[in-house]
């Protein structure tokens, strides 16, 4: 991937005013007007819409699914197997000491904004673990014939090393990983060559979504950006115009007080040289609010989120149905990424199978849950039913509360975990 777009789209997720003011000025000032002429970052305004559209992507995305694991001779499930998964899932495998569980949300950050999500399999102290790879400097090696076909990862990324007489070295880190083995090196010196034998890549590429001819995915980010610089566009112009419309415009009473091209600056509290009256200001702002609107809008619309969910719930008295419709791009476009996510999930558990057990003769299932948000009323007069008819733990069970026995049972298994 390119290394200066990856930089630019987190320049728009963390809200760097320089990268962004640089973006906006690279696109919409003329290269012909002298630099001294330009307005400032002082003047620029924006608000990072993007982060909250990029986070609403990421926090509908449901942090739990069920699992299964089936023959695939005969497609029965293979319940060793499954409870085998689901404890791998819960250990404390995936990098600095957390769950798969514990893990996934920044799976899912990493994915959406970067647009592809690398996870490196490997074997340690007889643990089959995970570690989410740096995804900002990465070269996917290829087949010269067939973009799909990898033939090696090769991860680049920086680390601060403490030298023995004091002071610390910037090494430049650089890892391959292929179906041999993993080789690391430091500044081009090799430190690292521990080979496998498990008959594939131990690399699981989760992309966003496609890019014709190319094995990366494609950032939630990228399409947002052009829609973001018009809305701080407009927010720009609208401060101007409030600035400037407040302290009003003025010119000299008469013509013959300056020559032609003089330029005078007058503001708030100078004294002038010339006498000067008020020929401006109190202009209607309609327009302009109207401009910041629809450009906001358009970018929400572009990232298929609610622009204003809260007070649009506040509005629909939480029914389901008006929600489920507030939220219908949403759904929509989560459920086309958690194609990629399943399948990517899917292909980690099975190569962990494979290299646990060496068996390829099953197949993993992810499913995911509804993304349809159920009626209130109507869940809580369905635990009431079941309450009446003496069924308290199921009812219970239906308002998301768990019984005595089940949280021990859970913590048996966490603990086993």
């Amino acid at each position: 991937m390119n290394r200066d777009d990856i930089k630019q789209y987190l320049d728009f997720y963390n809200g760097n005013k320089e990268g962004i003011f640089n973006h906006f000025t690279a696109r919409r000032v003329s290269a012909d007007v002298p630099r001294d002429d330009r307005f400032s970052i002082i003047d620029f305004y924006f608000q990072n819409d993007i982060r909250v559209i990029q986070d609403t992507r990421i926090n509908f995305t449901p942090t739990r699914f069920e699992v299964t694991v089936s023959r695939t001779d005969t497609g029965d499930i293979h319940t060793g197997f499954t409870d085998e998964v689901k404890q791998w899932l819960r250990s404390r495998n995936f990098g600095g000491g957390r769950s798969f569980w514990e893990a996934l949300p920044g799976y899912l950050r990493t994915h959406e904004n970067y647009g592809t999500l690398f996870l490196k399999i490997f074997v340690k102290n007889g643990r089959v673990s995970v570690q989410k790879m740096g995804a900002r400097d990465v070269e996917v090696v290829t087949d010269e014939r067939n973009y799909l076909d990898v033939k090696k990862y090769i991860f680049t990324w920086e680390e601060t090393h403490d030298l023995e007489e004091g002071g610390s070295q910037v090494v430049l880190m650089r890892e391959e990983i292929d179906g041999a083995g993993y080789r690391r090196y430091a500044d081009g010196r090799l430190i690292a060559d521990d080979s496998h034998d498990f008959g594939f890549i131990p690399v699981v590429k989760i992309i966003r979504e496609e890019v014709e001819g190319s094995p990366y995915g494609k950032s939630g980010i990228v399409d947002l950006i052009e829609a973001q610089q018009n809305v701080n566009m407009a927010l720009t112009k609208r401060a101007w115009a409030t600035k400037y419309n407040s302290f009003r415009v003025w010119a000299p009473k008469e013509a013959g007080f300056v020559e032609q091209g003089t330029a005078i600056r007058v503001s708030p509290g100078s004294l002038s040289p010339i006498p000067i009256e008020a020929v401006g200001g109190d202009v209607d702002l309609t327009s302009v609010e109207r401009e910041v609107d629809d450009a906001l809008d358009h970018l929400y619309r572009l990232g298929s989120a609610p622009r204003r969910l809260k007070d649009d719930m506040v509005r629909a008295a939480t029914s389901a149905k008006a929600l489920n419709a507030m939220l219908e791009g949403l759904k929509r476009y989560t459920e086309t990424k958690l194609v990629y996510l399943g399948r990517g999930f899917e292909e980690l558990m099975e190569k962990y199978l494979l290299i646990r057990y060496g068996t390829d003769a099953v197949e993993v299932t992810v499913e995911f849950p509804s993304l349809d948000r159920e009626d209130p009323d109507y869940v809580l007069s369905r635990a009431r039913f079941l309450a009446e008819s003496g069924r308290l733990p199921a009812a219970l069970a239906e308002l998301g509360y768990e019984t005595e026995a089940k949280r021990a049972k859970n913590g048996e298994e966490e603990t086993a975990g």
